[in-house]
Order: structure tokens, then C-alpha cells, then sequence
């Protein structure tokens, strides 16, 4: 029916354009489509292949029971689960075709534990494990997947286990306080309402929401800062208050009148150094993402589609990675020469042999992975018409690998130090005397000259202008998708590939909100974090879950198994839910600190005092939680304004006025204006 060979050997991709380039690179293809999908068929003198694809993860973990704890679970097609992945049927239905006649099988997907619990799992349900193969590649090129296959492995079971263990942790871990949270919500407000709650999810979110709601309850501090200008050799530089700001308006004013009288600022150090800047380390797939964000703008989640769509297109090597290694097995002149007959690179690589009189030694860094080395150009060309965005990422990892190849580049920094009426200021400037590297990675530095010829020490420099700014405090820690990203990786949870879909995550259930510029969290974020934090603060530490993830590494180098992992995770979980189900009424109680109650029918009793301001259960003084700690904050900071010559409502409408202030005191602030005008 489907004009398939009598027997082959059936190769499993994990996305139908990798499928495509594997069967592209193997001979022949002869394209065919069932059901829809594309397969490819390529015939040798020895053997016959079927390459297919699967879409993806094409099974999922799931459960009948409907109550929790809950801790049985198997595996099922994802389309029967997922309303989202109906698409997969197809893919599904295709493969079983296939596995009929396939005398054995190759995993081909991705060489992570994604990839190989994609291909496991289809291969256990589908066909036999004992006959079936492993490929490894780290880059779609022809040359690369022909010695991938030349070199089959057997099955990789550790990463499998890996994978099968990420995902029976999560599952049992996101289920289990899913439904909780849920019953609770449920009965606490009568509505029902889909919760979430996930082992890397919540500590990335109870992260975010401190410093929200840190951000909501600021009261900005004022500081009063000299502005001075002065001259060097003819030009006007701004110089830099080293010394505290003023507190006090009285005493700024003072300090102008001062160095009025005496016009000069005296240089009392002159800090001249060069420095030598080495180049770049290869890419790893966090940080393509940090300078992606950085250069820009783009967020991890991004960055890491844009560069999976490159690596489908053969001309990136693999980006999931952590490695900052290029291998010595790498032909790096060839993929230069390819290059090279991209005009926009002909010129830099032309200079980059020069310089280097062709010995090509990448400045390596310290991580490593054992699945693939750092992220490279392959040099191949690209029969697909690419965005500018897919351009930019592309440029910037051609640039990165040019980079790391270069010489050091040499900066001198200029530090002036000045004593201008009793307090200290500064300026410094930056210098390229060698480029180097920066020739082909321009990113690093930004030149700023200062003509600093003949100046010393006891100089004494005419002061321009000055004056006096008000300066207002501000929390300085910032909530979005890269930060949240970057925490993640600075405290070690998640995985390279995990952590900008989680962050995403967080935005999707609507828990975290982009407003503009700013995110926002929901009410209902609040509560999941503070009700955990105070009844199971465990379950959402970073501690308990960095710990699970090194566990979870620890599989594939075969120090662990996961039936351990799993126990573990089950009596933790198990003895957090019995204790909450035993103080079931003082959490709803604790709910209704976050979520206003919203009474369904008239004439219902109240179910608790409500805040002035929002609706919640007040706490004290007629305000909810929030509202009274921004009051309390409002009154015991009044004190630095006073100095500026502040009364209490004009400390009010000030507050209002500033960007910093928090919404929580904005409430406060408005609250008060209103209940004096009454």
C-alpha cells in the first residue's frame, strides 16, 4: 500500500528537517509521504534506509486517578492527553507503519537525554530494544553524519535514564502540588482554576516575586548629588561624586556656595594601566544567550529557537550545549575557507590568517560536555531564505568563532581622582592600543579618550558649571525573561535546554505579566509562592532542587539510579501533602491574605474584614498584608525627607509623582490624600 521495501533499517529523526538533511547525506533520497509526513528511502548497495520523524516528544507520562498524592503513572501517546499535540498522532501512526518491516533501528534524534528518551520510548513501544542502534552528531553536515553513521553506538541507557527520570521527577513533583493547590483554591474561593506548580518552576518564581513585590513596597530615599564639569586641555568632561551624596538640601547648598568661591579642582591621582583583554571563549548555549540579550535584546527563549532552526540548517553545530571547547579533531581551516566565500567574511578571515599564519588555536574555556562541544559555523550554505533575526544570530556566532582564534587585544584605562571642596570625584576613560580580537567581535568595549597630556598630580583644573540633582533610590535587581534566566543559571537549577522554557512558562499561566517594559506578577503567583514558602518551604527552595539536579546528572555518568531519585522525591512529597491536609483550614485563611474574595451572592456573609484599598482580609489597621507594610514603610521613611524640607503631604504627593515609588505605597499614598479631603 505505501511501496515500501521488503526490509531496511528504519532512522529516527527527531524533527522531519533534520530527517531531511540525514537522508540527504546518506545517498539517493527518494522522497515519499504517508499519511501526510514525509519519509525518505535511500537505497545502498549493502543496505536499505527509512528515514522517518518523529514531531518532537511523541509520548507522555500520565495517570486515571484523579485524587493526591498521586504516584502511579505510564507512559501514553502525548496526543491522547494533550489537546495541543493532536499533530503527533500522525507522526505516530507513521512510525508504526514503519517499524513493521524495519529489520533494526537508529535513534538519530538529538544526542542530549531529550533525544534519546524520544527515540527510547518510541522504540520500546513500536519495536524491540535489542535491535536497535545510536547515532551521535553535532552538526548536520554531510561529512559529519556520514562518520556518525560509519560509527554506530549501542543504546546510551544512562542519558535514558537521565531523560526518563527528568521527567517522572517533574511529573510526580508538578502533579501532586498542582492538585493540592488547586483543592485548596477551590475551596477556599468555590471557583475552580487551574494551578501550576513545577520542582525548577516555583524557586524561579518565588524569586521573581521577592523582588516584585520588593519593587510594589519601595519608598524612594532622595540624595542630593553635585553636578560638576570640568576642563581638560579645552574639553568639557563630567566628573563622578566618589564620596556619599548629601542628605541634606541645607548642607548641598552650602558645599555650591563653597566651591564657588574656589574654582578649581584639584587632581590628586592619575591611575594610567594597560591591560590585556584574551580572546573570547567559544560559545556555549548560555552564554550565545546572554550576549544575544545583551547585543540584541533577545530573550533566551529566543535566542535558543533561532539557533535550533540554524543548527537545522547545518549551518550551526549543535547549540544545546555547555561546552566552551572546540575539538582538536575539528578542521577549522576548512570551515575558514567556506567562509570565506561569504563576502561579508572574506575580508576578516583574509586577516585572521595573516595574523595567525594559519595555526588556528581556539582560546577553549573550562566547561565542558560530554554529549557536544561548543557551538561553531559549519561553513555550509543554506538553501532557505533566513529572517534577520535568524541573520543576526548567525553573524554573531561567526564572529565568536573568528574571535577566539585572534591575539589579545590591549586596553588602556585612565583613572583621574580629584578633591573639589573636601570630597572626592572621579573619571575614567578607555583606550584600544591593540585591537586583536575586538577587530572580529566587536561587542566588548566602548572607547571613551580622555586627553589627559600633561596632567600630574596637585594640577589644579578649572571647575565650568555645577549644580545640584536630587537622586532617588531604586531597587536595583530587575525581573524579566533574561534575569530570571541568568538566576537560574547562577544558582545551578535547570539545564541549558530547560531554563528559557520555564521562564516562558511562567509568563504563559499567566503567573508572571509583561507590562510594557516591567513584569507583574498575578495575585495568584503570590499566593502559590507565599503558601508554599510558609507550609512546605522546602519543596521550593533552590537548595532541594539544585540537589535533584545533581542528582539527575549523576545518572548519566552511571552514580546514581533513578528508582532511588524517585523514592526519595515521593516520601518528601508524600509527607509535605499529609501535614498540609492536617492544617488544610489555616492555609485557606492564609489564601485570602493574597486573593480577594469575591462573593457570589447577594446578601452573603462576609468572610472576613476586608483592606480599605483591594479587598483582601486586612490584617491590621483596616489594611491587607501589603498595604500595612507599605504604611509602616510610608511613616518610619518620612524622617529622610524631612531633611529636604518636606512636610507630610507634600512627602505624599512627591511619592506619587516618582516612577520608583511602589504600587503598594501609591495606594497607600492615595488612600490617605482622599480620607483628608473628607
Amino acid at each position: 500500500m505505501y511501496s515500501l521495501p521488503r526490509s531496511y533499517i528504519l532512522i529516527i529523526a527527531e524533527k522531519p528537517k533534520a530527517a531531511e538533511k540525514i537522508a540527504s547525506a546518506l545517498g539517493k533520497a527518494n522522497k515519499r509521504k504517508i499519511l501526510g509526513i514525509p519519509i525518505w528511502i535511500v537505497q545502498q548497495v549493502e543496505r536499505t534506509y527509512v528515514i522517518a520523524s518523529a514531531a518532537g516528544h511523541l509520548y507522555s507520562l500520565y495517570t486515571d486517578e484523579k485524587s493526591y498524592p498521586i504516584f502511579s503513572y505510564r507512559w501514553v501517546p502525548k496526543y491522547l492527553v494533550d489537546r495541543n499535540s493532536k499533530y503527533t498522532y500522525r507522526f505516530l501512526k507513521v512510525l508504526d507503519i514503519l517499524f513493521k518491516n524495519a529489520d533494526e533501528y537508529i535513534n538519530a534524534c538529538d544526542y542530549d537525554i531529550e533525544g534519546s528518551l524520544i527515540g527510547y520510548l518510541i522504540i520500546k513501544h513500536l519495536g524491540d530494544v535489542k535491535k536497535a542502534k545510536r547515532v551521535k552528531f553535532s552538526s548536520l553536515t554531510k561529512q559529519e553524519i556520514l562518520k556518525a553513521f560509519a560509527n554506530l553506538l549501542p543504546m546510551d541507557f544512562e542519558m535514558i535514564e537521565a531523560g526518563y527520570c527528568r521527567h517522572v521527577l517533574d511529573w510526580i513533583w508538578g502533579i501532586n502540588i498542582s492538585r493540592m493547590l488547586m483543592d485548596l483554591y477551590s475551596k477556599a474561593f468555590k471557583l475552580r482554576r487551574i494551578l501550576s506548580a513545577g520542582r525548577v518552576q516555583t524557586p524561579t518564581l518565588a524569586h521573581a516575586t521577592d523582588i516584585i513585590l520588593q519593587k510594589k513596597l519601595h519608598i524612594p530615599i532622595p540624595s542630593i548629588y553635585p553636578i560638576i564639569w570640568i576642563d581638560i586641555n579645552g574639553k568639557e568632561y563630567i566628573v563622578t561624586l566618589i564620596d556619599e551624596p548629601f542628605k541634606s538640601l541645607e548642607k548641598a547648598r552650602q558645599y555650591v556656595e563653597n566651591i564657588k568661591t574656589n574654582q578649581y579642582a584639584k587632581i590628586i591621582d592619575i591611575r594610567i594601566k594597560t591591560i590585556e583583554l584574551q580572546p573570547p571563549h567559544p560559545f556555549n548555549l548560555p552564554d550565545l544567550q546572554s550576549e544575544a540579550y545583551r547585543i540584541y535584546g533577545f530573550t533566551p527563549y529566543k535566542t535558543q529557537k533561532l539557533s535550533e532552526d540554524l543548527y537545522l540548517e547545518a549551518l550551526i553545530s549543535y547549540p544545546r550545549t555547555n561546552s566552551q571547547k572546540l575539538p582538536q579533531s575539528l578542521d577549522n581551516k576548512e570551515i575558514l575557507k567556506k567562509l570565506a566565500e561569504n563576502a561579508r567574511y572574506k575580508k576578516y578571515i583574509e586577516e585572521l590568517f595573516k595574523e595567525t599564519k594559519g595555526i588556528l588555536k581556539p582560546n577553549n574555556g573550562m566547561k565542558d560536555d560530554p554529549a557536544h562541544p561548543a557551538i561553531y559555523p559549519t561553513g555550509e550554505k543554506s538553501g532557505a531564505k533566513l529572517s534577520d533575526n535568524h541573520i543576526k544570530l548567525y553573524d554573531l556566532i561567526v564572529r565568536r568563532y573568528l574571535a577566539t582564534f585572534s591575539t589579545a587585544a590591549k586596553i588602556q584605562s585612565v583613572e583621574l581622582v580629584f578633591e573639589i571642596g573636601g570630597l572626592k570625584y572621579s573619571m575614567s576613560g578607555l583606550k584600544i592600543i591593540h585591537s586583536g580580537w575586538l577587530k572580529y567581535y566587536p561587542y566588548s568595549i566602548t572607547e571613551k579618550i580622555i586627553l589627559y597630556e600633561g596632567l600630574r598630580k596637585g594640577l589644579l583644573l578649572p571647575i565650568k558649571r555645577c549644580k545640584l540633582t536630587t537622586r532617588y533610590s531604586r531597587v536595583k535587581e530587575t525581573v524579566n525573561k533574561y534575569s530570571l534566566f541568568k538566576w537560574m543559571e547562577n544558582v545551578g537549577i535547570g539545564t541549558e535546554s530547560t531554563r528559557a522554557e520555564i521562564v516562558e512558562l511562567l509568563y504563559r499561566r499567566e503567573y508572571l505579566i509583561q507590562r510594557s517594559k516591567n513584569t507583574d506578577i498575578s495575585d495568584v503567583g503570590v499566593m502559590v509562592v507565599n503558601i508554599l514558602r510558609k507550609y512546605v518551604q522546602e519543596l521550593i527552595s533552590v537548595d532541594l532542587t539544585r540537589r535533584f539536579e545533581q542528582y539527575l546528572e549523576s545518572i548519566k555518568i552511571g552514580k546514581n539510579k533513578c528508582e532511588d531519585i524517585i523514592s526519595e522525591a515521593k516520601k518528601m512529597i508524600l509527607h509535605y501533602i499529609t501535614s498540609i491536609k492536617n492544617i488544610e483550614k489555616n492555609v485557606i485563611e492564609e489564601m485570602y491574605n493574597y486573593i480577594p474574595y469575591k462573593y457570589s451572592r447577594e446578601g452573603e456573609k462576609p468572610l472576613y474584614r476586608k483592606c480599605v484599598i483591594c479587598g483582601r482580609r486586612a490584617v491590621h489597621s483596616d489594611f491587607c498584608i501589603f498595604h500595612y507594610t507599605a504604611f509602616t514603610k510610608l511613616k518610619s521613611s518620612y524622617e529622610y525627607w524631612r531633611e529636604l524640607g518636606y512636610d507630610w503631604s507634600s512627602y505624599i504627593e512627591k511619592l506619587l509623582k516618582l516612577r520608583n515609588t511602589g504600587m503598594y505605597v501609591k495606594d497607600v499614598c492615595n488612600y490617605l490624600l482622599a480620607k483628608d479631603k473628607r
